[in-house]
């Protein structure tokens, strides 16, 4: 903030300005992939985000470092989507799950440890370093992409669905604006109603043209292939449950035990590296086992650790919250790429690109919302205890302990979430068996 001479509202935007590029361009990666052709879209999202990531380095004041990671999050979200439809095009059906753990590793690692890595950057090198590591990164990508992916055309005769994009536009990014900056203006101030509204409006309207148009922006039928449904939404409820944890476990380790940023990112760190090692493992694995197994196992996993951190104490350990970080992270990397198989399994060639730019899309908005809600829920919580300990506890005491019980109760809200992903995974199996 002292080297951008700016203040934390305008810093947030940051991280505001990227997440909502992202959701708004996901919903379009199909089309452009579909006329362009998904290899060349791949390199233009890649050549664009390494340009960015230096412009971003290089930024004079905070308007043009936000304008950049716009820029930055418009890229991202087309490699991130792209990527996927290329591998469900190009790889071979009996290594697409080895493949798509690697692509989930790419995608649920950075949550995991971005903070304590980017920590560890900012603090040896500045602020600027964090963009600057993406330029080599991006020619070796680049250079990898252009030699090694293989070339399927896109088709000319594609057409725009111009009002699918505005009413898809206009409702993702109020409906984004609403969960991230809600907590701010007040969940039920005129502005945020008015953004919730015009965000309900803009997706009743882009699902009615979407099934109406005979060229949709994105083939939101695929929903009609039971796994794909199901297995999108319990990629949802993993959302949560990664997001619920990367949120709230660094603020109970900070605020009620006082353990510095740094050192909450270090207790992060175990679980994250685990949590790539069983991703991929799940992968190797996905012929030989049901993967539905993985998935079950999982998620009760989830459910578990978001319960045993509801009753977490001040006395609770590091070592403690240490091997239940661990037992999440595991719990995540055994269910999310099977999931992701299972939902595209039966998806056709033609409709792949739809069905990932939605799953990526729904994913997007499920982690806003689920920050957005668990930092309200937090607020909200905590101001109740603080109320009720105020006549036993004070300083600095209280507000500690009032944090502690409203994380707790934030965690609880968590499993309560997260339950719904135990019978869905067992409805998955029974579909899988009747196949």
């Amino acid at each position: 903030m002292k080297d951008l001479h700016t203040n934390i509202n305008s810093v947030q935007w940051i991280v505001t300005g990227f997440m909502l590029a992202i959701g708004t361009i996901a919903p379009v990666v199909g089309f452009l992939g579909a006329k362009a052709g998904y290899k060349k879209l791949y390199l233009a999202s890649l050549i664009g985000l390494t340009i960015s990531s230096t412009l971003c380095g290089l930024s004079w004041n905070i308007g043009s470092l936000i304008a950049f990671r716009v820029i930055q999050g418009l890229c991202a979200g087309m490699i991130q989507i792209s990527t996927m439809t290329i591998i469900y095009q190009s790889v071979s059906k009996e290594k697409q799950s080895m493949a798509i753990s690697l692509w989930t590793v790419s995608v649920m690692v950075a949550p995991a440890i971005g903070p304590t890595l980017g920590g560890l950057i900012t603090n040896a090198w500045g602020w600027e370093a964090l963009f600057y590591a993406n330029v080599p990164v991006g020619f070796i990508a680049i250079l990898s992409a252009a030699l090694c992916l293989p070339d399927r055309k896109g088709s000319a005769g594609v057409t725009l669905d111009a009002w699918g994009l505005v009413t898809v536009v206009v409702g993702n990014v109020s409906l984004l604006m609403y969960f991230t900056k809600g907590s701010d203006l007040g969940w039920f101030s005129a502005p945020s109603l008015a953004l919730l509204l015009a965000g309900l409006a803009g997706i009743a309207a882009f699902i009615w043209r979407e099934l109406s148009a005979k060229e949709p922006l994105l083939n939101i039928r695929v929903f009609q292939y039971p796994k794909y449904a199901m297995g999108t939404i319990l990629n949802c409820l993993i959302s949560v449950g990664l997001y619920s944890s990367v949120f709230l476990i660094p603020l109970f380790l900070e605020e009620a035990q006082g353990a510095s940023s740094f050192t909450s990112g270090l207790i992060m760190l175990p679980g994250a590296i685990i949590m790539i090692l069983v991703t991929m493992a799940t992968g190797k694995l996905y012929g030989k086992f049901d993967p539905v197994w993985f998935v079950l196992a999982g998620v009760l996993l989830l459910c578990i650790a978001s319960w045993e951190f509801s009753r977490l104490t001040m006395h609770s350990s590091i070592g403690y919250v240490m091997i239940w970080m661990i037992l999440r992270y595991i719990g995540v990397g055994l269910a999310t790429s099977p999931v992701t198989n299972i939902s595209m399994s039966h998806i056709p060639a033609e409709h792949v690109g739809s069905a990932t730019s939605i799953s990526n899309w729904l994913r997007q908005a499920v982690a806003a919302l689920a920050i957005a809600i668990f930092s309200s829920i937090l607020a909200v919580r905590t101001g109740a205890h603080l109320a009720e300990l105020r006549g036993e506890k004070v300083g600095e005491a209280l507000k500690q302990a009032a944090f502690l019980y409203g994380s707790n109760d934030t965690f609880l809200a968590a499993t309560a979430v997260l339950i719904f992903a135990v019978p869905l995974s067992l409805l998955l199996r029974k579909r899988k068996a009747n196949a």
